[in-house]
């Protein structure tokens, strides 16, 4: 497949925003709606520096897939790091080698920044073992499950 992957800019908010809606939708089993992202996407994407980036892979000139990555700090990854919060393939599309591009520039990303890892909350590995599997395949090792407090 013919495949180009570029960072994305604040132009292409609306794609970040359809290809986040699909990936959500998919996820809760219920519809998002590309609007309802499109605030939020476009104020992380005019953000300076590499606190928030995102990748995304074109066939010719369909998007079809993204990467989103997130520049953290903290002390036990001793210093700055990174954590995909969304990594979405169309799924007619997937196993065609789509992911393995985005995951590619995700750590070149990485690698640029000066990370010193990139980590991932994968989905339950029981409905989502595909997604498990696919990470496990990229050498990304399981630290245990990640957990999360709602503060709104």
């Amino acid at each position: 497949m013919n495949l180009k992957i570029r960072k994305a800019g604040i132009d292409d908010t609306k794609l970040v925003t359809d290809m986040a809606a699909k990936l959500l939708s998919e996820l809760r089993e219920r519809t998002v709606f590309s609007s309802d992202l499109f605030d939020i996407c476009e104020e992380l994407l005019s953000k300076e520096g590499n606190l928030y980036t995102v990748f995304l892979a074109f066939k010719e000139e369909e998007c079809i897939g993204m990467v989103t990555i997130h520049g953290v700090t903290s002390l036990y990854a001793t210093g700055s790091m990174g954590i995909i919060q969304e990594l979405y393939v169309l799924p007619n599309l997937r196993s065609e080698g789509t992911g393995d591009q985005l995951i590619h520039a995700a750590k070149e990303h990485g690698y640029k920044c000066g990370w010193t890892n990139i980590e991932v909350g994968a989905p339950h590995a029981e409905k989502w073992s595909r997604t498990v599997s696919f990470y496990k395949r990229k050498d990304f090792k399981e630290i245990g499950p990640r957990l999360r407090y709602d503060l709104k």
